[in-house]
């Protein structure tokens, strides 16, 4: 369905069916330029200067929904951090905090479409009324449900920095595990390991190798701009020297806890990848980490 045909029917008063049009990739029509402005405290966001400098789909959404349209239970992709404003309209948010969505599945481990309260008991949730202009941020690792109670218009927006890139480390680990576990009865079979990383892709979004590449080209960026006096991100905001260290510094930890994983300890992965992340290891070890005994800790 095209755009306009979605206008049309949002205009009919008497509607069939309920259609909601999500994750429109509204920058595809604007010649890559920006179409809102990222308030600055998101400024830092790795994941969309990675799709943005290798021409890949970002993770910048317009959703356009009828009055009672909903979005399901879910977390966001990669265990990423999100953001929403309404541009028009009105939502309601049901946040779980990070275990409490355990409460709810079924005896197949599988959570409900909807969270009805009437249905569950102990269960620790919060509600929250999203009008016109307001902006929600969602954590790392809550689930949530959102239904437009009003004919609505929003900007979502999903990023990882920083801050919250163990987070996605961490949910990489935990899907692998559940990965290999439903599977278990081929682990003996010569194609188990890359099953496993061609089924977790599919699931998480990204599997070991690509994660791998994620990091290091943040750093590889990171360790190259070090030495500029600025770094522009959304054509607006400088990243700083002190920043980027930040940066590095959060990256060596991951770099550390990979070479310690089975996968790349038992040469599962590609020859290349150990020695690329030794490589940026030791030069964030050597701008870094020797000069700063806070980072040493």
């Amino acid at each position: 369905m095209k755009v306009g045909d979605y206008i049309t029917y949002l205009r009919n008063p008497s509607k069939e069916k309920l259609l909601y049009l999500k994750d429109w990739h509204l920058k595809r029509l604007k010649s890559g330029e920006h179409f809102y402005e990222v308030p600055h405290i998101f400024a830092s966001d790795w994941l969309n200067e990675f799709a943005i400098d290798h021409e890949d789909d970002d993770f910048m959404f317009v959703y356009i929904g009828a009055q009672n349209t909903w979005t399901p239970l879910h977390a966001d992709v990669y265990s990423s951090y999100s953001w929403s404003v309404n541009v028009i309209g009105r939502k309601k948010w049901v946040l779980f905090p990070p275990g409490e969505e355990e409460k709810l599945k079924d005896s197949l481990g599988n959570l409900p479409l909807l969270f009805n309260a009437h249905e569950f008991n102990n269960v620790r949730y919060i509600e929250v009324t999203q009008e016109r202009g307001d902006a929600i941020f969602v954590p790392s690792g809550w689930h949530h449900q959102v239904c437009n109670e009003l004919e609505t218009i929003s900007i979502n927006h999903n990023f990882v920095n920083a801050c919250n890139i163990h987070f996605v480390w961490e949910a990489l680990q935990r899907n692998l595990i559940s990965v290999e576990n439903e599977i278990k009865e081929f682990r003996e079979t010569p194609e188990f390991t890359s099953q496993c990383q061609l089924i977790l892709k599919s699931l998480f979004g990204m599997d070991f190798e690509s994660f791998i590449n994620f990091i290091t080209y943040i750093a590889t960026k990171r360790l190259s701009l070090r030495n500029n006096r600025q770094y522009i991100v959304f054509d607006m905001y400088n990243i700083g020297k002190n920043h980027i260290d930040n940066d590095l510094l959060i990256i060596f930890k991951i770099i550390k806890c990979l070479l310690n994983h089975p996968l790349i300890l038992d040469s599962h992965l590609p020859q290349n990848i150990a020695p690329t992340l030794i490589n940026i290891r030791d030069q964030i070890s050597d701008i870094i980490i020797k000069k700063s005994p806070e980072a040493k800790a």
